[in-house]
């Protein structure tokens, strides 16, 4: 945006700061703030289905493509390969955001995550108590 000279460095900034203050996916944010602030709310919705549908109908057609020669062994095997592999990224994306954290803080979150699993407690009441949790360990920690 700022090297096809659409939009100077300062407000593409400020549309960055804005997606990155509201909840979901950065580039969908993003698309839409800076579509608005060039052309308005509809270049924002325009470009959000830009970024979108692109990515949204390849998945279609390869799910679609796929469908049709499930019973195939080695599609089957495709499919438990990519399975494996998103799992390593996942596993992978975990291990880096959390390898900065205190041992507190991953404890907190696995609690939470087994209250929710297997007490079957409200995720909102949930995140009230872990949040409390949190607040008076930190308070303890002063």
């Amino acid at each position: 945006m700022v090297g096809k000279n659409i939009m100077d460095k300062k407000r593409f900034l400020k549309c960055l700061v804005k997606a990155q203050s509201v909840p979901g996916p950065i580039a969908i944010n993003t698309a839409f703030f800076v579509g608005s602030e060039i052309g308005g709310i509809p270049l924002g919705i325009f470009l959000v289905l830009s970024v979108f549908l692109p990515p949204f109908i390849t998945i279609l057609l390869v799910a679609t493509f796929l469908w049709h020669y499930i019973e195939v062994p080695y599609v089957r095997y495709f499919l438990v390969g990519v399975r494996i592999g998103i799992s390593v990224i996942l596993i992978d994306f975990i291990y880096r955001i959390t390898k900065k954290w205190r041992i507190r803080n991953f404890v907190l979150i696995l609690t939470g995550m087994l209250l929710i699993i297997f007490l079957k407690l409200h995720t909102i009441y949930t995140f009230i108590l872990i949040s409390a949790l949190y607040f008076l360990i930190i308070r303890g920690e002063k």
